[in-house]
């Protein structure tokens, strides 16, 4: 089978296609073309009417199209109902959240071929035997107000620590990193007690994942799409207004973060192992 995956200017978004390129099978030749490919993978983060017309072009042209869909509630569109018609015409759905779930809950019948899957980490994170931790928490993010990144810096503030940043200057008691190689990102990590993944409404939240291999303690929102994937491994707190969440991480950064365990992390290696994960993609893609 011939492959195209459309790319994004996301980072994470860039790992799930450098995986999906990496870990596949033999069978599956990857072209660069999209009219040269026989499958398009199409990942989705909003825009219903332009994925639906990008995937009506597909198929008009003896193509089809894997979908990967990475937002949902989040969307000018949240309810599952408008996005049936793209979901019911790929020969696969892959998401983290649990569609069918929120399709009963919607009230439309979950009719499409899908797959439930959480992201991968790669085996480069790891935690370091002999940390030194210089900072309470990791936030990553491109704005000050979204994942919650101005709540972590209140909070840490008040208790005295130091907010390690992977994205752009914020202001307050925070170190801010760039564009990192995968070995410093390592690096930071192991620096960290706490990873945040303290996005609203929705989303996996990779850097918790990454962040956790490398011994720092995730904090999310308690939500059952974090639940999903992150229970028994995080500290889960209520989405609330903003300045009770500045008021709850400070409790959690004046205890301190519960060290990761060896049981932990084998359960986080199992749970996010990109070859499982993209094994079971075109498995179901090719059986479709």
């Amino acid at each position: 089978m011939r492959a195209h995956i459309v790319q994004s200017d996301s980072h994470a978004l860039k790992r799930v296609a450098r995986a999906l390129v990496q870990y596949a099978p033999a069978a599956i030749e990857f072209v660069s073309v999209p009219v040269e490919a026989e499958l398009i993978v199409l990942p989705v983060v909003g825009r219903q009417d332009r994925m639906r017309a990008v995937s009506e072009s597909i198929l008009s042209g003896g193509r089809q199209y894997a979908v990967i869909q990475y937002c949902l509630r989040s969307t000018l569109r949240p309810n599952t109902e408008g996005w049936l018609p793209l979901w019911r015409s790929a020969r696969l759905v892959w998401s983290y959240y649990n569609l069918p779930a929120l399709c009963v809950e919607d009230g439309v019948s979950p009719n499409f071929p899908f797959y439930l899957a959480p992201l991968g980490v790669e085996s480069i994170f790891s935690f370091d035997l002999v940390p030194v931790v210089r900072y309470v928490i990791a936030t990553s993010g491109q704005s000050y107000m979204t994942e919650s990144v101005r709540e972590a810096i209140h909070a840490a503030q008040r208790v005295g620590r130091k907010v390690a940043h992977l994205g752009p200057e914020m202001p307050g008691p925070v170190t801010c990193f760039g564009d990192l190689s995968d070995a410093s990102l390592v690096a930071v990590y192991n620096m960290c007690e706490f990873v945040s993944g303290l996005r609203r409404t929705e989303g996996f939240e990779l850097p918790a994942a990454e962040g956790l291999l490398c011994g720092a303690r995730p904090v999310l929102f308690d939500r059952p799409h974090y639940r999903q994937w992150y229970d028994g491994l995080a500290e889960f707190i209520l989405e609330t207004p903003r300045p009770q969440v500045i008021d709850v991480l400070e409790q959690l950064f004046r205890i301190g973060a519960r060290p990761v365990t060896n049981e932990e992390i084998c359960t986080a290696r199992e749970r996010f192992d990109w070859h499982r994960i993209i094994d079971g993609f075109w498995e179901r893609v090719e059986d479709a």
